[in-house]
């Protein structure tokens, strides 16, 4: 009998499989399940997981089970359920790496495990920019899980990550996506503009200076406040809704002018930052500053065109 083991041990250790066996201990089930994802049956190897570790209860601590099942999880994702953004066989692969990498004491697969993980990372990533870009708004709830996914697992692997970066600009596109469905339908998407404002925020949290994350937020607060002067006032409102309703958009007003004030810092001779500062002074009633910043603009029009764009 012990004869007949050591044969399958040299053929296991023989095989073609991705690793080499590792485990002095004989599991005939485990060799089952190698099978199984050699012939590419992705679906039966994942199925039988649960069984190996039914069976042979010390795979539970054995990094190369979980590097194994890491695979087969990974195969799944991608040929059976065609990289579904909604897979939980992916999240079962970075579940797997993960813990291949935790019990991996003498790292032996680190390089594989990292490098697979980074890539399942990756895929939450592009997951989550490609629902922004279909501007599917059913959707929307998953973008921040996916993000999360991406940088929770990135972390595990490179623990010194830096994501300003990405975060400015996921932030910056999620608000974009929100200010855009807001002004194409004002009244049916009128929550999207308290998100996009969350969302800018945390961009210039990030980066007090970046420029399209002032910008927008001064153009949403000015336009809040027009839209309740156009849309929201009714015109047979009683005074006190009237009062009511001029302090909510003298207050949009108020909260839009240090944003633009600061993109005209940065960019002085743009002339729709100009435009926006008069506008938004008018509509504080301050004609002096009105005045000031029109006669800028009559000066940016008789000038040369510049090259300044948002």
């Amino acid at each position: 009998m012990k004869n007949w083991i050591k044969i399958l041990l040299f053929i296991a250790f023989l095989a073609p499989t991705m690793l080499t066996y590792t485990q002095s201990e004989y599991c005939p089930e485990m060799q089952l399940l190698i099978q199984k994802y050699k012939n590419k049956d992705y679906n039966g190897a994942k199925n039988y997981l649960d069984t190996v570790l039914i069976k042979c209860p010390s795979r539970s601590q054995d990094p190369y089970f979980w590097h194994i099942s890491g695979f087969i999880y990974f195969d799944v994702f991608k040929n059976i359920e065609n990289r579904s953004p909604l897979s939980k066989s992916r999240e079962m692969a970075v579940k797997s790496f993960l813990n291949s990498k935790k019990l991996d004491v003498k790292e032996k697969y680190i390089d594989r495990n990292r490098k697979a993980a980074k890539i399942l990372a990756s895929t939450y990533y592009n997951d989550a920019f490609r629902i922004l870009n279909k501007k599917d708004t059913v959707m929307y709830e998953y973008t921040y899980k996916f993000y999360g996914k991406f940088k929770s697992i990135t972390r595990e692997i490179e623990p010194n990550s830096n994501f300003d970066q990405k975060d400015d600009d996921f932030n910056r596109g999620l608000g974009l996506i929100y200010k855009k469905k807001y002004e194409n339908n004002k009244k049916r998407y009128r929550h999207f503009m308290d998100s996009a404002i969350v969302c800018f925020k945390r961009s210039i949290e990030i980066n007090p200076e970046q420029y399209h994350s002032n910008y927008n937020l001064g153009i949403i607060y000015h336009n809040l406040g027009v839209d309740i002067i156009l849309n929201d006032l009714e015109i047979d409102a009683d005074l006190e809704k009237v009062i009511e309703m001029q302090e909510s958009a003298i207050a949009y007003f108020s909260k839009a002018l240090p944003y633009l004030t600061k993109v005209y810092q940065m960019k002085p001779s743009d002339r729709e930052i100009v435009q926006g500062i008069a506008a938004v002074y008018y509509s504080l009633n301050d004609m002096e500053k009105h005045v000031e910043y029109m006669n800028v603009l009559r000066e940016l029009e008789n000038s040369p065109p510049s090259n300044n764009k948002k």
